[in-house]
């Protein structure tokens, strides 16, 4: 067996210079096959071939290198070592994500290599990260460069595996490549799966080597940090092989202006453009004013600290209140009381906040009903109304049932029950989910509008006519770009040119202003200035609001 060349020029070094093996010797593990691939491998272990070339027609399904494999305590961490990080993308497993009992199955003799192999690629860890969150052509050519050490060798060996995964589903592609020819005659039952184009193999074509730095990036990178977008696309579409990248280790060189106007300007995450200061964060829906795809979900659970309880009232607040500043006297003082000594659950706190004057006040009271509405849907259930037959009917419970049945119709809802249940802050659904449309995405980012917005800036609708007909709302493919996106609320473009209200609950003796409950009318641009003259003079500040 060839050794596993390290191609550091590329940043795809190993950390294993041979590949990684392991053989529980002593014990006869064969037993009735569960499977075609199972049964055709025991078909050819019968035939006893010996070393040497074959082709496949005499017997695919058999590796000889096999036996020459240790069976020693070393090689077994080795190899378990070696196979979450290559089967899990190099990422970085914490001890409860580990499969512990898959790990102890091959420690006893239960499961082979390769069959440990089969088990992490059908984990929840990896459907999570390579199956749910990323497109079907992303998972594929992960499925590839994890399993068989290679990148797709075309479109069409691409689309028959995203066939078979619409068909049969995503267990079925893990068992075709684990259980096809290749994967046995190269890895056999008893070696991890390697990046194996660096060689150029003769089974490989001159483009694997190109196609698979394309997936690989960097040896340091993880596949489930850079987004969920395929990287092959255009290249198997085409025909054409990628341009390899600059080599991530050569820090601080810049490639000469000849070869950055000829080569693809790259805005993969994780990937830098050339002209950067910084390389892009890890996650494409940051440009989207999103943060994140897939939003940090808090849930209370028995034992929690105090710290812990602390967060959730926080998180609970940026959700339910739309990302705002609180201050002290704003905050329902009393249900968080009870929900820290046990007395509400997530879902009961989640109504207080809903129910509190506070909330009234900031999304009822000041809004077009169109605009709470909207707003009730994205604090409550995380996502944009789906149309305009939702919108009429919570405008009639609102009408008839008023205020507190309109909060309680989303909390006590089978959508907010079966998604978020008793204990878990309610969040933004960025991902695809059965039964919403596409259109349901771009109407979340209209409601997002920024990662640093407050849903207390804008008072009309901004989906009434989207959901009124259906189409995707104008304007939302900007929401990240403009410099100031409330400048026409106020009348000033310039955020230094706005006015504010600041009011002040108390001040000291031989102040400029003496009477309590102060109001100073100040421009952006001598913000600063004043607050300083507030609090030098011991004066509380109670609210800071825009002039419109």
């Amino acid at each position: 067996m060839a050794t596993n060349q390290a191609s550091t020029g590329f940043g795809a070094e190993t950390k294993w210079s041979q590949p990684v093996r392991f053989q529980r010797k002593g014990q006869n593990s064969k037993g009735a096959a569960l499977t075609i691939g199972e049964f055709l491998k025991q078909s050819c272990d019968q035939m006893a071939i010996g070393v040497g070339p074959r082709s496949h027609a005499d017997c695919p399904h058999r590796v000889t290198s096999e036996c020459y494999s240790p069976d020693d305590a070393t090689a077994l961490d080795e190899v378990i070592a070696s196979a979450y990080r290559q089967v899990f993308g190099n990422a970085h497993v914490m001890d409860f994500e580990r499969c512990t009992e898959l790990e102890a199955q091959l420690r006893d003799g239960r499961l082979t290599v390769r069959d440990f192999i089969r088990g992490l690629a059908k984990s929840s860890f990896y459907k999570s990260r390579f199956f749910y969150s990323v497109a079907p052509q992303r998972g594929v050519e992960l499925n590839f460069k994890h399993l068989l050490g290679r990148a797709p060798h075309s479109q069409s060996e691409m689309s028959q595996k995203i066939s078979l995964q619409a068909e049969k589903g995503q267990a079925a592609v893990i068992d075709s490549i684990i259980d096809s020819a290749e994967y046995l005659e190269v890895f056999g039952s008893d070696i991890v799966p390697y990046a194996r184009a660096w060689s150029s193999p003769a089974d490989l074509s001159t483009a694997a080597f190109p196609m698979l730095a394309a997936l690989e990036k960097s040896f340091a990178g993880s596949d489930s940090a850079r987004g969920g977008s395929s990287s092959l696309t255009t290249s198997l579409g085409s025909g054409y092989a990628p341009r390899i990248s600059v080599p991530s280790q050569s820090v601080g060189v810049r490639p000469s202006s000849s070869f950055t106007a000829g080569r693809i300007r790259s805005k993969a995450p994780g990937v830098t453009s050339g002209n950067d200061s910084a390389p892009m964060r890890g996650d494409s829906y940051v440009f989207f004013g999103l943060g994140q795809r897939e939003q940090e979900t808090f849930q209370r659970c028995p034992g929690d600290s105090a710290d812990q309880l602390n967060a959730l009232i926080r998180s609970t607040y940026k959700q339910v209140m739309g990302n705002p500043h609180l201050m002290e006297f704003e905050r329902a003082i009393s249900a968080e009381s009870k929900f820290i000594d046990g007395y509400l659950s997530t879902r009961e706190f989640v109504r207080a906040i809903g129910l509190s004057a506070e909330y009234k006040r900031r999304f009822f009271e000041t809004n077009a009903p169109y605009r709470f509405i909207e707003l009730n849907f994205k604090h409550f259930l995380g996502r944009a109304p789906k149309s305009q037959q939702e919108i009429s009917e919570h405008t009639r419970i609102l009408a008839e049932g008023g205020y507190e049945a309109e909060i309680s119709s989303y909390v006590d809802c089978e959508e907010y029950q079966s998604t978020f249940g008793e204990d878990t802050v309610p969040f933004a659904r960025i991902l695809s989910e059965n039964g919403r449309s596409q259109v349901a995405f771009n109407r979340h980012l209209k409601l997002a509008e920024g990662f640093a917005a407050s849903d207390t800036v804008q008072t009309s609708s901004a989906l009434v006519t989207s959901v009124a007909t259906g189409m995707v709302p104008g304007g939302w493919s900007s929401t990240t770009t403009r410099i100031n996106r409330t400048g026409t609320q106020s009348g000033a473009a310039d955020p230094t040119k706005k006015r504010f209200r600041i009011v002040v609950a108390a001040q000291a003796a031989r102040g400029r202003q003496r009477t309590a409950g102060n109001t100073y009318l100040v421009s952006g641009k001598d913000m600063s200035s004043q607050m300083k003259y507030i609090h030098a003079r011991g004066g509380k500040i109670v609210s800071i609001t825009e002039v419109m």
